[in-house]
């Protein structure tokens, strides 16, 4: 099969730096090509493609509508090149390639740890990123291939992802170590809700949790602080400004340091589903696949050491292509 190709792949890489860094000049800089090569790469693209890219200004360049259409694709190809370039090393043995993982702060502070440790120590040739935000963006980041694989909550609210269940996590009422509920061996969710609370914003969703099961009990989330930082969430609990409700794995450390109390909350308790997370509309490459089958180990050992109350979703020993299926979305 012969292609009639009138653009290369060295004038889409200096298409996407320049894109990447908005000017000429810096993408000079960055491809150690001088800004005249540069621009007469873009101009032959154009011309071969009978469209303007750029819209020069005087601080740099912005796409066209043209040019934000061609990186979209620049970038989906570029993307495909490297599973391709993946894929064939692995026949090999080899696992190669850059793969990147988007996880929940209150997981990353414990857990992302042992992933990239573990990771790395048996895939050394595969370039690990990680990013760290809110549920609702990992989710987002997945669906833009932007994220490889994300740990975030089951809440299968997009359709064009995988969830693949890897555990429910309990919740705790994390405390002050000298507060009047200290010594308590449990907690109802009654009287969590009658305490002066720490929760991020409504959208966020703890909060959402927290306030739809206020509504069940028939009572009001009692809001002392508002904050969306989770450092500052627990901090704030240290300080006894207030109480909030976390798994144990994100306290973990500082209740071994005494900062603040983790108490089980009863009748009824709470639990939240995370899952992986994986785009439905690309396959994913063996480095995926292998920190996939990471993250459960890690998983795993997490509950078994205690760290992480809760129930495991997801056998360590299940199919790979498990990874990239899932027809059941748990609920509580």
């Amino acid at each position: 099969m012969a292609f009639q190709l009138k653009i290369d792949l060295r004038q889409l890489n200096t298409f996407l730096t320049i894109a990447n860094t908005g000017s000429f000049s810096r993408a000079s800089e960055k491809l150690f090509t001088a800004q005249p090569a540069l621009s007469r790469q873009i101009r032959l693209m154009e011309e071969a493609l009978n469209v303007e890219v750029f819209v020069r200004h005087g601080r740099g360049v912005i796409l066209t509508p043209a040019g934000e259409l061609l990186y979209e694709k620049a970038v989906t190809i570029f993307q495909d090149l490297e599973r391709t370039q993946a894929s064939v090393s692995a026949i090999a043995g080899e696992v190669t390639g850059q793969v990147v993982l988007g996880i929940l702060p209150t997981a990353a502070h414990t857990f992302s740890g042992g992933i990239i440790e573990e990771f790395r120590r048996n895939y050394p040739q595969v370039n690990l990123a990680v990013k760290s935000a809110m549920s609702g963006t990992l989710q987002q980041l997945v669906a833009q291939h932007r994220v490889d694989l994300a740990i975030t909550y089951n809440d299968g609210k997009q359709k064009h992802l995988n969830y693949t269940p890897l555990i429910d996590e309990r919740f705790y009422l994390i405390a002050p170590p000298k507060s009047e509920v200290a010594e308590r061996q449990d907690i109802s969710l009654s009287e969590v809700l009658e305490l002066p609370l720490v929760m991020p914003e409504e959208k966020h969703g703890l909060r959402e949790l927290m306030e739809r099961e206020a509504m069940r009990q028939q009572q009001k989330l009692e809001l002392a602080i508002e904050v969306n930082a989770w450092p500052l969430m627990t901090d704030l609990v240290r300080r006894g400004l207030g109480y909030t409700v976390l798994s144990y794995a994100s306290v973990h450390e500082m209740v071994g340091r005494s900062e603040v109390v983790a108490i089980p909350i009863v009748t009824p308790e709470l639990y939240r589903s995370l899952a992986i997370v994986t785009p439905k509309d690309l396959p994913p490459s063996l480095a995926t696949l292998k920190l996939a089958e990471t993250v459960r180990h890690q998983a795993t050992q997490q509950i078994e050491k205690g760290i992480w109350k809760g129930r495991a979703l997801l056998a360590i020993n299940q199919q790979d292509d498990a990874v990239v299926r899932n027809d059941e979305n748990p609920s509580h």
